[in-house]
C-alpha cells in the first residue's frame, strides 16, 4: 500500500510540475520489436486497439509516436500509434513469401 501512494504522489507531483512519460514503460519492448522488423525488412502481425493488421513496416516515426504498415498486396495502409499497439510478432518468412507470391499473380 505504502509503495502504491508513493508512486501516486510521484504521478501528481510529475503533474504539476509539467514532467510527463512520453513513453509507457510497457512500450518499450514493442518499439524493440518494432525497430528490429523495421531493419530485418520483416513482416509484422501487430494487435492494436480492437482490430489486428499484418504487413511490412514502411515507416516508423519516433516525433508522432507512429508506424506506418502496408499489407502484402501493397494496397492498404494504415498508421498505427505506438501507444495503441498490444502485441508485435514477426510473420514466418514462409508464409511472407507465400503471400507475396500470391499477390504478384494477381
Amino acid at each position: 500500500m505504502k509503495d502504491f501512494l508513493k508512486q501516486a504522489l510521484q504521478k501528481v507531483h510529475d503533474f504539476v510540475n509539467g514532467h510527463e512519460d512520453s513513453i509507457p514503460e510497457k512500450s518499450d519492448p514493442l518499439i524493440a520489436r518494432l525497430e528490429e522488423a523495421l531493419v530485418k525488412k520483416t513482416a509484422v502481425h501487430i494487435i492494436f486497439a480492437e482490430t489486428s493488421f499484418t504487413g511490412d513496416i514502411i515507416k516508423y516515426d519516433t516525433d508522432r509516436q507512429q508506424i506506418i504498415v502496408k499489407n502484402f498486396a501493397k494496397n492498404v495502409s494504415r498508421i498505427i500509434r505506438v501507444s495503441d499497439i498490444r502485441r508485435v510478432t514477426f510473420v514466418p518468412s514462409t508464409i511472407q513469401t507465400a503471400q507475396k507470391r500470391r499477390f504478384k499473380k494477381e
